[in-house]
């Protein structure tokens, strides 16, 4: 996005906009005929980390009124996301057998769905039952609303709903993120809000920001209402609350039960982030199939990249065939599961690591794993000394944090593992 920036500084020289007013209007012909760029993707600014520097300069940002035509207006467009309770809310999936067409990717689509299929959004919403009856895009209803003191009038405008849920008495519209960003543009939940509120006036419109963040497992929801459809900015913040969904009961060390199909046992890890090398075997899927691609897309340095594509071998996920990467069986099986039984599937394979299930027996029988046991591991396993038994050590500890956010096994603090049995 940020090469985009000179192009909107030129299309502001080129049309000579009075910087003193308070609105512009550009098409997207005027668009490309300026800078020769795609206007779709000059025009995508969703958070405010993408506005161009002569939008903040000037305190402007971009709003569509047309198809194919925009307003560039001074304002405040961004909704800065309110913070996270810490109390995280758990629900029991309702489900009771495998999604098997769940699970392909690991985009938010599959975790909104899941969240909404197993039961947990309908309960943290209050609304019971919902019907999925919106999604992807469509053209808006005509609908006019102030920024500041600027009255725009928007017709056929291109609005995207991640996912729209109809209740008896309600429509709850949802824009779905993955991880939590610092804000988002209002627009993504003001168009589909006028414009459901004309389709269905007799209903209460519930706009929703949903995230997923893999690395805790967690499920968070920003329900608001718009105290006015007609003011851009009167976006208000009903409750925000962040969910756990479990299949039947958090995980146990009594629950995991090795698949006896990992590699090489011996492995003592290079690769820090195994979020990362779960990324690597669905990239693979996606053929994304050798070293040098894998290292252009995680932007890894030197022999990352090998340390990552060994620990997903390892695993018994990935092989290479002729200089190319492949999923084995085994990763063919993984990347087809739904989304909340790879993490306990992945922790199946790591506790056949020699290391691993040599932590996980001090866990057990302790109650916590501290890094030095880690390190007295590594150097009665191998021949490794010095700074090298403190970097692997560093990498297996990480392993150990993996799974208790993933799982749920132990409490990870201040380098310390303690054991958690939860019910």
């Amino acid at each position: 996005m940020r090469s985009s920036f000179p192009l909107w500084e030129k299309i502001f020289s080129d049309k000579g906009y009075d910087l003193t007013k308070d609105l512009h209007f550009i098409t997207a012909d005027e668009i490309k005929k300026i800078t020769s760029a795609e206007p779709r993707i000059l025009a995508k600014m969703d958070n405010s980390k993408e506005l161009p520097d002569v939008f903040k300069r000037n305190g402007y940002f971009l709003l569509p009124v047309k198809n194919g035509e925009y307003a560039i207006v001074r304002g405040n467009g961004f909704h800065l996301l309110e913070a996270k309770n810490r109390d995280i809310e758990k629900y029991v999936s309702r489900i009771n057998f495998q999604l098997t067409t769940a699970g392909r990717g690991s985009s938010e689509m599959q975790y909104l769905d899941y969240s909404f299929n197993s039961g947990a959004l309908e309960k943290i919403l209050g609304i019971e039952p919902l019907y999925q009856s919106i999604r992807g895009r469509e053209y808006s209803k005509e609908f006019s609303f102030n920024v500041n003191n600027v009255l725009l009038n928007t017709v056929s405008v291109q609005i995207e709903v991640d996912s729209g849920l109809e209740g008896e008495n309600s429509i709850v519209l949802i824009e779905a993120k993955m991880n939590v960003p610092e804000d988002f543009i209002i627009r993504q939940l003001f168009y589909p809000f006028n414009h459901f509120k004309k389709i269905a006036p007799e209903k209460e419109v519930i706009p929703v920001f949903f995230t997923y963040e893999k690395k805790q497992n967690t499920y968070t929801v920003w329900i608001y209402k718009f105290s006015d459809p007609k003011n851009y900015n009167s976006i208000q913040l009903k409750e925000v609350r962040s969910f756990q969904i479990a299949t039947e009961h958090e995980l146990k060390l009594e629950d995991i039960h090795p698949k006896g199909i990992v590699k090489y046992k011996d492995l003592i890890p290079q690769a820090n982030s195994l979020d990362k090398v779960i990324e690597l075997v669905f990239k693979v899927n996606e053929g994304v199939d050798n070293y040098l691609k894998i290292a252009e897309y995680f932007g890894f340095h030197g022999r990352q990249s090998s340390y990552y594509e060994e620990a997903a071998e390892a695993l018994g996920l990935v092989f290479t065939k002729n200089g190319k990467y492949q999923l084995t069986d085994v990763g063919k099986i993984f990347v087809g599961l739904p989304a909340e039984k790879r993490n306990i599937f992945i922790i199946e394979l790591l506790s056949e690591f020699t290391l691993v299930k040599r932590g996980l027996d001090i866990l057990k029988a302790r109650g916590e794993l501290q890094f030095n046991d880690l390190e007295l591991i590594i150097q009665t396993a191998s021949s490794l000394t010095g700074s090298t038994v403190v970097r692997r050590a560093s990498s297996l500890m990480s392993w150990f944090k993996w799974m208790s956010e993933s799982a749920g096994i132990g409490v990870y603090d201040k380098g310390v593992l303690k054991y958690r049995s939860l019910k």
